[in-house]
Parts: C-alpha cells; structure tokens; sequence
C-alpha cells in the first residue's frame, strides 16, 4: 500500500516537473532538466556503444524509457553508424508523448505512453531518467528506480542499461540522486541478474550500469515474444 502510494506521488511530481520545465524550455536538453546537449550526446554514445558491444551489431530493437522529447531518437537518426536500431519511446508525460508523435509524425508508431516496453525489445535503456529525484529519501528514490526496472526486465531480451549520477558517498543533494557505483551494481545483481559498471566517457560524476539476462532468460524472452 505505502509502495503503491508512493509511486504514484512520485510519478504525480514527474509528470508536473517535466511538463513546466518542457513548456518553459522547450525541445532541448535544459528541456528536461539535462545539464548540457554535451553530456546528453555523451550518454547517448556510451548506452549505444555498449548495446552494439553486448548484441555485436546495431541491428536490435530498443525500448528508450523515460525518452521525453525523442532526443536520443533524433540522435539515432542523424547518425548513419546506429541508423539500424529499431527505435520505440516510452515516457509517463502525455505532453512529451504528444510532442513526439507530432514532431514525428511518420513515425508516431515508435512512441507511446507508460512505464515499461509496450513490446518485447533487446533492450531497454534509461539515459539518465532517475537523476532528478523526487524526494529526499534515498532508500524510497532508490526503492523507485528498481520497482521501474523491473517492469522493463519481464519484456527484455538482452538487458537493460542506464547511467545514473554517482559518488563515492551515496546521497541526495540538490535534487540529484547520486549511487555508489559499487553498492548499487551489487543492488542491481542481487534483484535481476549479471552487473557491470564504468564511468560514463566524458561525463564527471556518472555511471553506466549494464545489466544481463542469462541465456536460458533470452530464450524464455523470446519465445514469450514469438507468441505474442
């Protein structure tokens, strides 16, 4: 009951934060609360380069949850090495899901609203969607993000991977959720599955956690999806 209560405060603040900030800022990183279209770009490249190392192509199918205004669809597309990826869009903020389908009207299919994959994918990636948090309660905002991951672990094939803000102390600090990235890889292994971590190229203070199903898993996934 608390955990359900929870959530949805959490998500009432989501959807209330990134509506004004997106009307105030418009369709740029500052949009959605990004630091720099730098950093952004840079987080792109390292969920990207380390999709294309886990699948050994850039011939997979990605779920980009919390995608707000189709940024890392806009990257994907201007660059001819990941043109191959097989894109959809997930965000819990009908304003960026209109803008989205609007902005790309021949490829509104690719976007749609909630929480998780609205089909299988090979992965499901979250470019810094738990930064910004809402609460000063570590353990709740922590307890947040992996009640969100879960919803994408049952509908992936390959894995999930996100980059979060970290420090070598674990702590909130204004608004900023930051992990240890130790601690939070052995979180994130004792819930799903095998966990690697490293630094986010060019971005201080930020890790990007990979997050693997077993083989055994991928086939279950697959098969769940061959008979959908």
């Amino acid at each position: 009951m608390f955990r359900r209560l929870s959530q949805s405060l959490f998500e009432s603040s989501i959807k209330s934060a990134y509506t004004r900030r997106f009307k105030e800022k418009g369709a740029q990183a500052e949009g959605v609360f990004w630091s720099s279209r730098v950093s952004q770009t840079a987080r792109f490249e390292q969920v990207l380069a380390d999709m294309k190392a886990e699948f050994g192509s850039t011939s997979f199918y990605i779920a980009d949850i919390g995608c707000g205004y189709g940024a890392l669809f806009n990257y994907i597309q201007s660059k001819p090495a990941w043109r191959q990826i097989d894109y959809s869009g997930v965000d819990i903020t009908p304003d960026m899901v209109s803008y989205c389908k609007r902005e790309h009207n021949s490829h509104k299919h690719r976007f749609s609203l909630g929480r998780q994959p609205k089909h299988p994918v090979d992965f499901a990636v979250f470019v810094g969607t738990f930064n910004l948090c809402h609460t000063d309660d570590y353990e709740l905002w922590e307890d947040y993000i992996l009640h969100q991951l879960a919803f994408s672990w049952a509908r992936v094939r390959y894995g999930l991977i996100l980059n979060i803000t970290s420090l070598e102390t674990a702590k909130i600090n204004n608004h900023i959720f930051y992990v240890n990235p130790e601690a939070f890889a052995k979180k994130l292994a004792s819930r799903f599955g095998a966990v690697s971590a490293s630094p986010t190229q060019f971005v201080p203070q930020d890790t990007t956690f990979i997050i693997c199903k077993e083989k055994h898993e991928r086939h279950t996934t697959k098969l769940r999806k061959a008979q959908r």
